[in-house]
């Protein structure tokens, strides 16, 4: 057991690095792809610990919703190029992932050292119902704006695919 732990471990390390820096491929879905095995990597760790219910949420809901609605996003837009036919990429990119992490740390530490966690995990045993209170009641209104922020991702989308394909049409006639 502890042999797949390790191993789980390492893939959801090495599959969650190779969703931000993939060197294989430039392309946005070979790191949705990356994005969808670090989730099942993480979903064998769940399965370990036991928590199988949250395994099966994991693949449920971030491969079969998000992950689907971020590759059909990715899909839907085309990559934006250049006068040359080269891809535009951002600049920077680096420096707002390490003020990313940065504010994420800051946040995250303060809320780690005030949680009230128990000694032990093995006598915690929680229904799913009383689960489902601990995770959903704090946060509904941050799932609600998520939710509609995805939306409104999906339709930009579109409505940018859509936008260059026209254009793309008044090009050629």
């Amino acid at each position: 057991m502890e042999i797949l732990f390790y191993i789980f471990s390492a893939l959801t390390l090495l599959c969650g690095a190779l969703v931000v820096f993939n060197p294989f491929s430039r392309n946005p879905v070979t790191s949705a792809m990356f994005l969808v095995l670090t989730i099942i990597c993480m979903s064998g760790l769940f399965v370990l610990l036991k928590a199988f219910f949250l395994a099966a949420v994991q693949i449920l809901v971030y491969i079969g919703a998000v992950g689907i609605l971020l590759l059909f996003a990715i899909m839907l837009t085309e990559c934006v190029t250049g006068d040359d036919g080269r891809r535009v990429t951002a600049r920077g990119g680096f420096w707002g992932l390490a003020a990313a992490v940065a504010v994420f740390v800051f946040l995250l530490l303060p809320a780690i050292q005030e949680a009230d966690l128990p000694e032990s995990t093995q006598s915690i045993q929680p229904s799913v119902k009383a689960l489902g209170h601990k995770l959903m009641d704090p946060y509904v209104v941050t799932l609600e704006v998520l939710a509609l922020l995805l939306t409104a991702a999906l339709v930009g989308a579109i409505a940018t695919s859509q936008g260059a394909k026209a254009k793309e049409e008044e090009e050629s006639e």
